[in-house]
């Protein structure tokens, strides 16, 4: 496995070469959590090595800020995917994709177009995910990533080569056994295609840093104990995932609170956000692939009750699989999931 890419020291790592050597004068001084950082004084305060899920309970954590990273990362989903709605819908109406007595009607296809803001809105509500992580809960960036204080792309080059052909696996399988269709060319299938390579990977790690990252621990900050701060981010993390798919079938439902639980534990144990983000990614990709060449991304995008069924029992397995198989290799792998904040925090 090849070293981590060069990279500028973090705020609270110490200067010089590669990140080592003492701080000079004036200079930060890193964190006792970090990988590099130094031992607190043992005459001081100290706070424990504290989980993913109650990296906020921090001695500055106030029960509001929780609360209102919550309900701020709600509300931008919902203003951005209104917003960017609204715009998909008028690029359509002016490209002839959709006409105004479909709409009337409520007959709303799936278009690249509506693609491609749904991505956007989602995208856009991370980016403020990442403002209440910096400026509400006075996190670095890099403590969103993990709680090492950074994006361990050695961790993450390694999950990748066991997700990746256990999703096109998965993927294949499906398309074995649904059969669905002739493969589609078309103008539609090349935006399609062109926006699912550039946007769905981008929209799959945001859903897991503002759920997972962001929510989970703000939920987890109102309790103390890693299992308590774990159950409780979990669930409320879950719950909101789920209904911010607007599912209204029950197996459908049923599995988004699945995959939420799963990626919970998998971002627990692991202790970053890394491996989620890429199962998300993964199977968001592979699965929107097979509808964009079959010409059923509206049918894959349906959540209307009814769709479902005792079939989506098999994505459940697959999901929670993938997060064990993951979790077993990052034990394997000696991951740190657990870190002193810092000291700001």
């Amino acid at each position: 496995m090849t070293s981590n890419p060069p990279r500028r020291p973090a705020p609270w790592q110490s200067p010089g070469p590669a990140g080592h050597g003492p701080p000079g004068p004036g200079r930060p001084v890193p964190y006792p959590g970090s990988p590099r950082g130094p031992v607190p004084p043992a005459d001081g305060p100290t706070t424990p090595p504290l989980t993913h899920a109650e990296f906020y309970r921090t001695p500055r954590n106030r029960w509001w800020k929780g609360l209102l990273s919550i309900l701020s990362v709600v509300a931008a989903i919902a203003v951005f995917s209104i917003v960017l709605s609204f715009a998909g819908v008028a690029i359509d109406l002016l490209l002839g994709s959709t006409t105004t007595e479909e709409l009337a009607g409520g007959r709303i296809t799936l278009t690249p177009a509506l693609l491609l803001a749904t991505n956007l809105s989602l995208i856009a509500s991370a980016a403020v995910a990442v403002l209440l992580h910096r400026y509400l809960h006075r996190q670095p960036v890099g403590t969103l990533h993990s709680v090492a204080g950074r994006l361990r792309w050695d961790w993450l080059g390694r999950a990748s080569a066991v997700v990746v052909p256990l999703f096109v696996a998965y993927v294949v399988v499906i398309v074995l056994l649904e059969s669905p269709g002739p493969v589609v060319l078309d103008a539609s299938t090349w935006a399609f295609l062109a926006i699912v390579l550039l946007t769905t990977p981008l929209q799959a790690a945001s859903e897991e840093y503002m759920f997972r990252g962001v929510i989970q621990r703000a939920a987890g900050s109102w309790v103390p104990g890693a299992v308590p701060s774990f159950v409780l981010g979990t669930l409320v993390s879950a719950v909101l995932f789920a209904l911010a798919h607007f599912a209204t079938d029950g197996w459908l439902i049923a599995y988004y609170v699945v995959f939420g639980i799963a990626m919970s534990l998998l971002t627990q144990a692991t202790g970053g956000l890394e491996a989620a983000a890429l199962v998300h990614a993964a199977n968001n990709v592979l699965l929107f692939l097979v509808s964009t060449f079959t010409g059923q991304m509206s049918e894959g995008m349906d959540r209307s009750a009814g769709v479902g069924g005792p079939f989506m029992l098999a994505p459940m397995v697959v999901v929670v699989a993938v997060a064990a198989v993951l979790i077993a290799l990052g034990r394997r792998a000696g991951l740190q999931h657990r870190a002193v904040p810092p000291p700001d925090a």
